[in-house]
């Protein structure tokens, strides 16, 4: 019994020291590798995640998204499409290498520190009619004089809502 035990924790240990990781899946989005937890199994639905074991780092020691970050409006895994609805909470936190940020229609909500420290992004666009939902700290350390481009008709809608009326250049195409 005890030769059956040791073997069993010698199988289990390998896996006991691998970082624990908070996504579910991740997906090569243009040129970069972006992550996704499920949200709702039964809506197909996902969110964009962070990498890493730790809130602190969530990229140490992986390749951080660069250039234009696009986020999908639907991702496929496993022969399953889902549907991108929000971008978590440190999602992006220190990639400071993103200048474009594309932010699909059917987001709706872009958690903390989202975009904390992206200090090079120089413009986003918003496909989204009604704003996403930020916290106060989604965009810390972004230039909050970059171009926000908004679809036509929401510029009120922004230029009221909570963490974007912050941005000073939104336009609408």
């Amino acid at each position: 019994m005890r030769k059956i035990l040791v073997i069993i924790s010698l199988m289990l240990l390998p896996t006991a020291l691998l970082p624990a990781q908070d996504f579910d899946f991740s997906a090569k989005v243009g040129g970069n590798t972006l992550y996704f937890y499920i949200t709702d199994m039964h809506r197909n639905t996902v969110e964009v995640a962070y990498p890493g074991p730790s809130e602190d780092d969530p990229w140490k020691g992986i390749r951080k998204p660069h250039g234009q970050l696009s986020i999908p409006e639907t991702v496929v895994y496993d022969s399953v499409t889902y549907k991108v609805t929000s971008i978590r909470y440190y999602a992006f936190r220190g990639c400071d290498h993103i200048t474009l940020l594309v932010i699909p229609s059917g987001i709706t909500e872009i958690g903390e520190g989202a975009f904390e420290g992206c200090k090079r992004i120089k413009n986003i666009i918003s496909a989204a009619i009604a704003p996403p939902r930020l916290e106060q700290s989604t965009f810390d350390g972004v230039d909050l004089d970059i171009l926000v481009r908004v679809p036509s008709g929401s510029y009120p809608n922004y230029q009221q809502a909570e963490g974007w009326r912050l941005f000073t250049e939104i336009i609408e195409f």
